[in-house]
């Protein structure tokens, strides 16, 4: 019942709830807020837009996935500086590859052959190549994208691009499986199988790019493939670390200690060195252990003679 009923003629109107004993002054109970619906992650299409490519060797055009620029937050990188972004691995998504003709290359390469290496890579590659459909993707797998680097690497080859490209896709190709064994289990026997193929790929293409860096280091002068010298020199000291060389870790590390004028890098460095003594302190104690085994369990019995 509205109590209050009536007053309307004088231009009052009431809801019809009527408490005398509230205090007007006291503070009102806010109404509770809704509760925001909680924000979905993005998923790895979220970060990729589709473009479409000329292809500079068979002219056809073509579509490719490429990372929308400052969508993805960064992460910090691997010691070999790999990148790392929540959500993608972008490393995917560096090559273009043309369904046409096969010619693929990392972007920044894309466009920038001679009539000359055309030449080449027809004979080499589009002569050979299976068409393949021009799919609409929203996002590349690994194995998509390990596919892509690898004619990249073999287009590489047969345009005979600079040591430093072909090394840069094979460590990328390095990354991708990195990233792909990242993905994997040990609980699952079939991809236990897996982790291990792609282990053994992994070593073969990151020795590859170690070899070809270091080699590329000596015969062309920086940028090499877009790294400067001392960025160069700080990657190959952290794969050698990763591939046991410590003698080469620990002269690059000395090198860039002595010449890097970057705080940064040089903590880094000062960190490296660290992890390089105590890995050689490891192996030589591991020796010297294998050592004293081999010693205690004395010399092989000599055969009697029939």
């Amino acid at each position: 019942m509205n109590l209050l009923a009536g007053l309307e003629k004088f231009g009052i109107k009431s809801d019809g709830n009527l408490d005398i004993t509230q205090d007007p002054s006291s503070p009102k109970k806010q109404a509770a807020t809704p509760q925001k619906a909680e924000e979905k992650p993005l998923a790895e299409e979220d970060f990729v837009l589709e473009k479409q490519v000329q292809c500079p060797v068979c002219d056809r055009k073509f579509h490719t996935l490429t990372v929308k620029t400052g969508k993805a937050k960064r992460q910090e990188p691997d010691d070999d500086l790999r990148p790392r972004f929540d959500g993608i691995d972008t490393v995917k998504y560096d090559v273009a590859s043309c369904p046409y003709c096969g010619y693929s290359a990392l972007n920044k390469e894309f466009i920038h052959v001679s009539s000359t290496q055309i030449k080449w890579i027809k004979e080499a590659v589009g002569m050979k190549f299976k068409h393949v459909p021009d799919a609409h993707k929203t996002k590349y797998s690994y194995d998509e994208a390990i596919d892509r680097f690898k004619l990249a690497l073999v287009c590489a080859m047969a345009k005979r691009a600079k040591l430093s490209e072909k090394s840069y896709i094979c460590l990328k190709i390095a990354w991708l499986l990195r990233g792909q064994i990242e993905t994997l289990s040990d609980e699952k026997p079939e991809e236990k199988k897996k982790k291990a193929q792609l282990k053994e790929e992994y070593e073969g293409f990151y020795k590859q790019a170690y070899e070809g860096f270091t080699k590329a280091a000596s015969q062309e002068s920086g940028p090499y493939c877009g790294i400067d010298g001392g960025t160069l020199e700080f990657m190959l000291a952290n794969m050698a670390m990763e591939l046991k060389d410590y003698a080469s870790a620990s002269r690059l590390v000395s090198r860039l200690l002595t010449n890097s004028t970057n705080p940064r890098v040089k903590d880094k460095c000062y960190d490296l060195k660290n992890r390089i003594v105590e890995e050689v302190k490891l192996q030589k104690a591991a020796q010297a252990k294998a050592a004293a085994a081999s010693a205690a369990s004395g010399p092989t019995p000599a055969k009697k003679p029939q």
